[in-house]
């Protein structure tokens, strides 16, 4: 694959500027420049991808992924489907995508298969896995009408009136669990804590509490995802992905331009006239599409360049905690005391209900966890080509407080703690370990801001048609020639390209219809 171009380009204007080199800002580039659009994207790091990259952090001949290892929803979601991009990769997808062990030994798994799945519940708990076989069942028979209402620019009106249509008095009930906590959702499905627990740490890919509301939304979204599509991987590194996006634009003649920070979009006559790049030089362009997270979107526009009340909205965009990411290069497999979490692609190290409530509820408090929570990764039992023959991989990350109150040693020793007491000789397969703060992610990505790697908090007020504002949850923004995409942008995190499509097709749309058409787009009154 042709490199990213770095450094100065001269000739002519290009008509369309991206910024930001993460999945989405790639994904719009992709589309416009296969819609015959001139499409540059600028990207401050010196490799493409943002939150999806690869790199050998620990010793020579190991590959790890920085930020984003899992990608259920790039599996799942419709923004994919014609890009032709899945179909470039080698995808690992493991049949036990997650398990959830406990100190005692036992452990739930999410399978791929559902009834693998309600076996491991049933046996914790009398009736919980004939109640995840009766949620399931009726919503993976409409597979892409519940993909298409998850993952589609907001209103999903069509695929939303579909299964409500379908699921009758059930998707009120679905509704009602989604809308409140995690732990209320899990507790009310299956009456016993432990498989309550079990679905509540899939909301620790939030920022989100047991207790937070619409955490029910977040767990039940994501395991259903394992049964959908599975937990899948690309094999050799998340950086595949970000190849074949790359490689998928310089084909249709677009340029990825890395080392190129953009310090200011350019307003003239009350639209979009183009960027200025650190250094000075400016590209003139009628089209900018911002794929950052909210704040950085605000740094990068001029008093008055959108209404006050939406500047101050951007400016005061509430990220959620930080994160702490650890990396390590192991002589063997982790040795976990469950026979499930030994073949799983990811583990949920968080136990009980009460561990993942003290956890978050320690980071929120400005508080380090005594015992964190944390998302764990097994990339090398499914994929021996990122590590030497007969050694591993490990990946794991923890939500912290935005602002460590201990040193780094510290946080990755109460993690390493942590895995020591549910893998017991853990500590004896280390050969080496990397690590990334909340303040080495943000100075690595500006977008992420205290280390928050979704773009701001997930809690209710953030979501759907605030996300980040109703005048920008479908792309457009009321300054003509600005759109936004990104993790700030509906429907958030996840690796999913639906805000970078969302924003390509309101571009599109817009050079198709009249100017005082489009003007009245941009205001929010069409």
């Amino acid at each position: 694959m042709a490199r990213p171009s770095r450094g100065r380009v001269g000739g002519p204007a290009q008509p369309a500027v991206v910024v930001g080199a993460g999945h989405n800002g790639l994904v719009c580039a992709l589309r416009l420049a296969r819609a015959g659009v001139p499409v540059t994207v600028l990207e401050q790091a010196d490799h493409p991808g943002g939150a999806v990259h690869t790199a050998p952090l620990t010793l020579p001949g190991f590959v790890h992924d920085v930020c984003a290892g899992f990608m259920p929803l790039t599996l799942a979601s419709p923004a994919f489907d014609d890009l032709g991009v899945r179909e470039a990769i080698e995808w690992v997808n493991p049949p036990v995508a997650m398990a959830h062990p406990f100190a005692d030994g036992s452990a739930i798994g999410l399978h791929r298969d559902v009834d693998a799945t309600a076996d491991d519940l049933e046996a914790f708990a009398a009736g919980a896995g004939r109640a995840w076989q009766a949620l399931v069942r009726p919503l993976a028979a409409q597979r892409d009408d519940v993909l298409q209402a998850a993952l589609t620019p907001f209103p999903p009106v069509a695929p939303a009136a579909r299964l409500a249509l379908r699921l009758r008095r059930d998707a009120i009930d679905l509704a009602r669990l989604m809308a409140g906590s995690s732990a209320t959702a899990g507790l009310e499905l299956f009456g016993d804590e432990r498989a309550a627990a079990w679905l509540a740490g899939s909301a620790m890919h939030a920022d989100l509490t047991p207790g937070a509301s619409p955490g029910g939304g977040f767990a039940l979204g994501l395991q259903l995802l394992g049964h959908l599509a599975g937990w899948g991987f690309p094999r050799g590194g998340a950086g595949r992905l970000v190849d074949a996006l790359t490689a998928g634009i310089e084909a249709a003649a677009g340029t990825v331009r890395c080392e190129a920070p953009v310090e200011r979009v350019l307003v003239r006559r009350n639209r979009v006239a183009g960027v200025r790049v650190r250094g000075g030089e400016e590209i003139a362009c009628d089209t900018v599409v911002l794929s950052t997270s909210a704040g950085l979107v605000a740094d990068l526009l001029e008093d008055g360049a959108l209404p006050a009340r939406l500047m101050t909205r951007l400016r005061r965009w509430r990220y959620g905690l930080g994160t702490f990411k650890a990396d390590w290069a192991l002589s063997g497999p982790v040795p976990w005391t469950s026979a499930t979490a030994r073949q799983a692609g990811v583990v949920h190290l968080g136990d009980t209900l009460g561990h993942l409530f003290a956890s978050h509820q320690q980071a929120g408090a400005g508080r380090v966890p005594d015992e964190p929570s944390m998302v764990v990764g097994q990339h090398t039992l499914h994929d021996a080509t990122r590590a030497p023959e007969g050694r591993h991989t490990l990946y794991a990350y923890a939500h912290v407080p935005q602002r460590l109150d201990v040193p780094d040693h510290e946080v990755l020793a109460r993690m390493e703690r942590r895995l020591e007491a549910f893998a017991p000789g853990f500590g004896e397969l280390v050969l080496a370990r990397a690590t990334h703060s909340p303040a080495d992610l943000e100075r690595e990505n500006p977008s992420m801001r205290g280390g928050d790697l979704a773009g701001g908090s997930c809690e209710i007020d953030q979501q759907l048609i605030f996300r980040p504002a109703p005048e920008m949850v479908r792309g457009r923004t009321p300054l003509r020639g600005l759109y936004v995409a990104g993790p700030s942008v509906h429907p958030g995190a996840g690796v999913h390209g639906v805000s970078g499509t969302a924003a390509a097709r309101a571009v599109l749309a817009d050079r198709r219809l009249p100017r005082r058409v489009v003007r009245g787009l941009a205001a929010g009154y069409v």
